[in-house]
């Protein structure tokens, strides 16, 4: 005997009930107030195609823009997600995955950085002393740099990014 799926299917009251709580309570608010399992309410909410999201106000995707994109772009050297998020209108988990697909990072290099002792200008003119023949004990004793850290920056391993020369 053949029978029918809509003719299987009896819609419980007490869940059709419960159901119209849905998304202004919690699942388990719900299942102590009408006695029902939460297995059960999830298997109709779900064949209902009723979200049970509670607290979580649901947000439409916007695309990204173009103007959008330059703007991440730029503003990533100098600012954190939050900061970018902020300024363009989007969440920071929004910001951190367009910025993950884009390739672009917040790490903070140069004067940017937090650690930052010397100014770009500093250390760009550091180079150019070394270039004009001064040797590096001689700039790092001018400009009060220590010299390992002279040395490493004089053979492009430290403060190369802000040039835009990537490892």
């Amino acid at each position: 005997m053949k029978t029918n799926l809509a003719t299987q299917f009896k819609p419980n009251p007490i869940y059709e009930k419960a159901l119209e709580h849905a998304g202004k309570m919690s699942v388990k608010e719900i299942c102590q107030l009408y006695g029902v399992e939460e297995r059960k309410l999830r298997r109709a909410a779900c064949y209902r195609k009723i979200s049970l999201n509670f607290g979580r106000t649901l947000v439409q995707k916007q695309p990204w823009h173009l103007d959008e994109i330059k703007k991440l772009k730029s503003l990533s050297m100098t600012n954190t997600a939050f900061e970018v998020g902020e300024l363009l209108g989007r969440s920071k988990a929004s910001v951190k995955g367009k910025a993950l697909q884009l390739g672009v990072y917040f790490m903070k290099v140069g004067e940017n950085s937090p650690l930052a002792k010397h100014s770009n200008h500093d250390i760009e003119l550091c180079r150019q002393l070394h270039e004009e023949g001064l040797r590096p004990f001689q700039i790092a004793e001018k400009m009060e740099i220590e010299i390992s850290h002279l040395c490493r920056v004089l053979k492009f391993e430290a403060r190369y990014l802000e040039i835009g020369v990537m490892a």
